[in-house]
């Protein structure tokens, strides 16, 4: 059976190795970028069962990088997990009506990652 590949999109390159050692540790493969630029065309390329992006990055910021993923037809159904500092009743109703989109607060509690994780691929539920 092959492992999972997952996405971890992150401006702070410390919390992306983090998050990146934490998946690698659930039994998935994890490509890594910076902005929401490299979230898209990773996903177009890697056709990941997940990506995990922060909303607030340079460049291309994750809400875009997700409207863009919905927009494309390779990458419009993998679900995404936005990480994000601002506060839910910002975030949440710019993604409310996006299937297969959840948000979790920054700092990042990665049981609580972990569980949307495994929501998403359940094949790593152990």
């Amino acid at each position: 059976m092959s492992r999972p590949v997952v996405i971890v999109v992150d401006d702070d390159k410390h919390l992306v190795e983090l998050l990146q050692s934490y998946l690698e540790g659930l039994g998935c493969v994890v490509y890594t970028g910076h902005d929401g630029q490299a979230a898209w065309s990773l996903a177009k390329i890697r056709k990941p069962a997940l990506v995990v992006m922060d909303v607030d990055m340079p460049f291309v910021s994750g809400l875009r990088a997700l409207e863009q993923m919905r927009q494309d037809d390779l990458t419009k159904n993998i679900p995404v997990i936005l990480l994000t500092g601002l506060p839910s009743d910002t975030v949440y109703p710019q993604i409310a009506s996006a299937p297969n989109v959840s948000h979790i607060k920054k700092p990042v509690e990665l049981e609580d990652l972990g569980s949307l994780v495994r929501h998403y691929i359940p094949s790593l539920a152990a």
